[in-house]
């Protein structure tokens, strides 16, 4: 926390800053406990920290309201003035026997107390008056006020105790040394509060002015990666000061600076060490420590979280020199693809809406025969009364991973399910619609493969992802992409995420790289054969290629909210069909399946580009 009185504060300090508030509590319950069993008093030392953590952010927010531009309703005498009176506090808590001498001289002896009490109030007041009105309008806001009035209500009671101590003893029998460690627990509690509150207003009024230098920073960065970095930080600090951003987009950005980086980040190198790390070391003769260290120290330089190790194979010294161009969910998922994003009511997500709108631009798309919600068949099929007799494959109308969908065979008459459910028609309708009351389902005639690729589908549909981006110019073109087999007979899914394995695309021929999984699996490999059939993966190439691209290419321009698309595209007898479109498509599969980084590739210097021409019109609404 000391770097942060050198500069601006950024969500990553005030994540720190919660971070060691939680820690505190912790250590102030070992100093209660120690102060009633033994006389080793650490409780003034624990406050003194409280005392201290404060006192560096009121330090930096007054820098920060020197700095040029910086907007501060409360001024920098004011943070100047609660930096010095925590300093005080610092040496009043640590002060020891000397403080107490002179306290004791004072009449009465609470006389202090109230003085600081009074300091608190005037804090608080200053606080509901002279906060940002801006600040108080964001959907992403911390309760400062009602932290402080619960702090300020806890010091009214400590300071009551202190007042009443003599007659308080008396009628309730407790012995001194038990009352005054009731006092300090107060104490310590109330301090909680108001340094909780502390950090919120400290989010609340340095969000605009380092948003803004944020900002600046991404648009002179050069390093595609480096900048798709940079502008996630930009966009979680904007949702401390923006009503356009929702909480869920918050969360998932701060879940990300968490769990790739500090006390998160560690754990999970542990956790992956220890289930993938003697795998890895029968393999490279790399020890259990170096792996564990290596993953630390990639996740401080770039922030990569420790499953990335395996994921990308980082343990490969050749993979480990690109390690900062590989780009993760976090910077895309949270981040770039909201950035880049133009709403102009093309929805992706909801597979019947995307389906209609495809069969209505005349693209082959796979066809939709049934759908439910809420417990009602939907319009546009009231007048379907039984199901279609032939394989069907029904599925959540909104959902990713291959989650919760199925494959319903149908042998007259009955359809039945890998698990032995056996349903006509007509049950099967029922069932459906009785599922929509959880979620909303949509069935789809169950397609098959080319039959040049029999031999590697498991009876299953294998589908390509192919990724789309806007280029410089306005138009769309394909950068990426892996074809997806099932590793099973009888999968219901081809996902990567869901257990399958992929190969990398040529995006030119359309060759077959070797296949893989997610790699995070102590029997995770490469291979050039379909561990199922035994067919060749590797050197094969896809049927219907080129019809594939151009496909992709020409739905894209229908769809232009979206900068990238993920499209999962089957290759069928009679040519590829749009399975279903991804707007913000999990690039894992391609940088595992390509051993490459993408940040580096053509995929990143476009969304690079993108997010530095949008960002000021996302998150301050200005043009670039």
């Amino acid at each position: 926390m000391i770097t942060t009185t050198l500069r601006a504060l950024d969500p990553r300090d005030l994540i720190r800053s919660v971070l060691i508030w939680a820690l505190l509590i912790p250590l102030a319950l070992i100093a209660f406990l120690a102060a009633e069993v033994t006389q080793l008093d650490l409780v003034d030392a624990v406050n003194a920290l409280v005392y201290a953590f404060v006192a560096l952010l009121a330090v930096a927010l007054a820098r920060q309201a020197k700095s040029a531009g910086a907007h501060d309703p409360f001024g920098r005498p004011f943070w100047l003035t609660a930096a010095s009176f925590c300093a005080v506090f610092v040496l009043s808590e640590l002060g020891g026997d000397i403080i107490e001498h002179y306290e004791a001289r004072l009449s009465p002896t609470w006389l202090g107390d109230l003085l600081c009490w009074t300091a608190a109030g005037a804090f608080v007041l200053a606080v509901a008056r002279l906060r940002p009105r801006q600040a108080r309008m964001a959907k992403i806001t911390a309760p400062v006020l009602v932290l402080l009035a619960l702090g300020f209500a806890l010091q009214s009671v400590a300071l009551g105790l202190d007042i009443g101590e003599q007659h308080l003893r008396r009628y309730s029998g407790v012995n001194l040394l038990t009352y005054d460690n009731l006092s300090y627990l107060i104490e310590f509690a109330f301090l909680q509060f108001y340094l909780l509150a502390f950090i919120g207003l400290a989010a609340e009024l340095s969000a605009q002015h380092a948003l803004r230098a944020q900002i600046a920073k991404v648009e002179s960065i050069q390093d595609p990666a480096d900048c798709l970095r940079a502008a996630q930080l930009a966009f979680t600090t904007a949702a401390f000061t923006s009503h356009k951003l929702s909480k869920r987009r918050l969360s998932r950005a701060i879940i990300g600076l968490v769990t790739g980086s500090g006390i998160g980040g560690i754990m999970g190198a542990i956790k992956f060490t220890w289930q993938l790390g003697p795998g890895i070391k029968r393999r490279t003769g790399k020890s259990l420590p170096s792996q564990f260290f290596t993953q630390i120290r990639l996740m401080f330089a770039y922030g990569l979280a420790p499953r990335t190790y395996y994921l990308f194979e980082l343990f490969d010294p050749a993979c480990e020199k690109v390690a900062s161009h590989y780009l993760q969910r976090n910077e895309t998922k949270a981040a770039a693809y909201k950035i880049m994003h133009r709403a102009t009511g093309h929805r992706l997500s909801e597979k019947i809406v995307f389906h209609d709108r495809c069969r209505e631009l005349g693209l082959p798309v796979a066809p939709v025969v049934f759908a439910a919600t809420r417990g009602v068949a939907d319009r546009q099929f009231d007048g379907t009364i039984t199901l279609p007799a032939t394989d069907l494959f029904i599925k959540p109308r909104k959902g990713s991973g291959g989650r919760g969908a199925a494959k319903w065979q149908f042998v007259a008459p009955f359809f039945i399910h890998k698990d032995g459910t056996q349903l006509t028609a007509t049950g099967l309708r029922q069932w459906v619609v009785d599922q929509s009351t959880q979620e909303n389902m949509l069935v789809q005639t169950l397609l098959a493969n080319h039959p040049d690729l029999a031999d590697i589908n498991c009876g299953t549909l294998a589908t390509v992802r192919i990724v789309t981006c806007r280029n410089e110019t306005g138009g769309y073109e394909v950068t990426d992409d892996a074809f997806r087999m099932p590793r099973v007979t009888g999968s219901a899914v081809d996902n990567f995420h869901a257990g399958g394995i992929a190969a990398a695309v040529d995006i030119v021929t359309g060759r077959l790289g070797a296949a893989t999984d997610l790699g995070l699996s102590p029997q995770s490999g490469w291979s050039e054969t379909h561990p199922v059939t035994g067919a060749a993966i590797r050197g094969r190439t896809l049927p219907c290629w080129r019809e594939a691209r151009d496909l992709v290419e020409r739905a894209h321009r229908h769809f232009s909210d979206f900068a990238v698309i993920g499209w999962d595209v089957g290759i069928l007898a009679d040519g590829p069909c749009i399975i279903e479109a991804n707007g913000a498509p999990d690039l894992d599969i391609i940088q595992r399946t390509a051993r490459k980084p993408l940040g580096s590739a053509r995929l990143g210097h476009l969304m690079a580009w993108h997010v530095k021409r949008d960002l000021r019109r996302a998150l301050l609404d200005e043009a670039a």
